[in-house]
């Protein structure tokens, strides 16, 4: 996947309902990955209207944000091992991030999907980035930083 690929995946929304949630904790290199990816997503023209939320480990703290957007899409961005090469950034299914343990934040994903389709109709992708390590450290390793300048590289 590539910034190109994402921006033709959702050009069927709103700019201005598209929701995208940075998962991840910088302390710990690469599992900041996907808040990194969060971070250079919002200095894109194509999505300046779009609304981001940074949501760390703790992404239930932010549900009633993302429902005042009122979104059409959110879209959760989010370290994942998938034994991928490092860096690499997939688009997971419903299934896939069932059984991958996307998500390793005190509340799963499903559960703040399901909390957030009680209140409105709304659809969801699921981007992980395969980390290098998540040891601690701060700063992406060389590999996913790399991998990450290159989803932007059209």
């Amino acid at each position: 996947m590539n910034f190109t690929h994402l921006t033709d995946e959702l050009s069927k929304y709103k700019y201005d309902r598209i929701v995208f949630v940075g998962l991840g904790n910088e302390l710990r290199a690469d599992d900041g990955a996907g808040l990194k990816l969060v971070e250079r997503l919002k200095s894109k023209k194509e999505f300046k209207n779009s609304h981001y939320i940074l949501a760390e480990r703790n992404p239930e703290n932010h549900l009633q944000e993302i429902i005042s957007y009122n979104p059409q899409i959110v879209i959760f961005i989010d370290a994942a091992d998938w034994n991928g090469n490092a860096g690499d950034i997939k688009v997971f299914s419903d299934e896939e991030v069932s059984q991958s343990g996307f998500s390793t934040h005190t509340f799963s994903i499903k559960m703040i999907k399901d909390f957030l389709l009680n209140h409105q109709q709304m659809d969801f992708m699921f981007i992980g980035i395969q980390p290098f390590t998540t040891n601690f450290s701060e700063g992406l390793s060389p590999q996913v930083k790399t991998k990450l300048d290159e989803f932007f590289d059209d």
